[in-house]
């Protein structure tokens, strides 16, 4: 039997922003959880593709490439916009590759759900876009700058006008335990909204709340790290470090099971046969 115990983290971003956001994770958790940011087209790594801003497409591209990843136990973990990925994936996994979660974390969401028709700003001029996300406190790092504007507000645009047309499966019910985080702060997520995500998991809801506004991943860092570290080191790792101060795995942890093969799958969300060339692992 292998001697790694490492988890593997799915980091999903938030509107607008490139999985780059995440790499500072790998140094600070280390080898035991290996993070690995999921990039998305026209950010990062890909800046001459265009943003998409419909969501078959969209994870038709990077759902192959997270299931190709899944080498050893894995989470995911979302922010605003990335919460709605990471829980789409952790669901259509379990379909298609009868692959289950150690855990999915949902960060600065609500569950997802379609916007009345007036709230919908994703094809405002600029000035009017920010001004609507200004009032919740969601006007994304890097909108304001005029010189990282240009990258910024055409992935923003898409990512709005995915949440905007989406319409959630009801069937779409993980079996993972399911980690909502809000930030103290946040004027646009309150504490009904992350309790909302019960109906969406078979398994156990904790909500957490984190000190901050809605970019709390930004000036919390170490509290959520804090969090990764608790769920997600396996008892080996914990053992070889108990001079270390770190907690203990939770009572009734789920052992891991690894894949084994296609599931019956939705057949309604297909996926791409070649996905494009993603980021490496971001380990340490």
């Amino acid at each position: 039997m292998s001697d790694d115990t490492s988890v593997r983290l799915f980091c999903l971003p938030y509107e607008g922003a490139s999985a780059g956001v995440y790499l500072p994770w790998a140094e600070a958790l280390g080898s035991s959880v290996v993070v690995t940011p999921v990039e998305l087209p026209g950010r990062g790594r890909h800046p001459r593709r265009r943003p998409c801003g419909r969501l078959e497409p969209l994870l038709a591209e990077i759902l192959p490439y997270v299931a190709r990843m899944r080498d050893r136990p894995f989470a995911l973990y979302g922010h605003g916009f990335g919460a709605l990925l990471a829980y789409e994936i952790a669901a259509r996994l379990e379909w298609q590759y009868d692959a289950v979660a150690e855990r999915l974390y949902v960060s600065g969401a609500g569950v997802p759900y379609r916007p009345a028709p007036e709230h919908a700003v994703s094809q405002l001029p600029d000035a009017e876009l920010l001004r609507r996300l200004g009032r919740r406190g969601r006007i994304p790092p890097g909108a304001l700058d005029p010189s990282r504007a240009p990258r910024v507000l055409p992935a923003l645009r898409a990512d709005l006008a995915v949440l905007e047309s989406y319409r959630r499966d009801p069937r779409h019910v993980v079996h993972c335990p399911v980690t909502a985080m809000g930030g103290s702060e946040d004027r646009s997520v309150g504490g009904a909204d992350l309790a909302a995500w019960r109906r969406c998991t078979r398994r156990s809801l904790r909500v957490d709340t984190v000190p901050g506004g809605h970019y709390f991943p930004l000036t919390a860092r170490w509290e959520l790290l804090d969090t990764f570290s608790r769920d997600l080191m396996r008892p080996r790792v914990r053992a070889s470090r108990a001079g270390g101060g770190l907690p203990r795995v939770p009572a009734g942890s789920r052992p891991y099971e690894p894949a084994v093969g296609p599931g019956t799958g939705n057949k309604s969300c297909p996926v791409s046969p070649v996905s494009p060339s993603w980021p490496a692992e971001v380990t340490v």
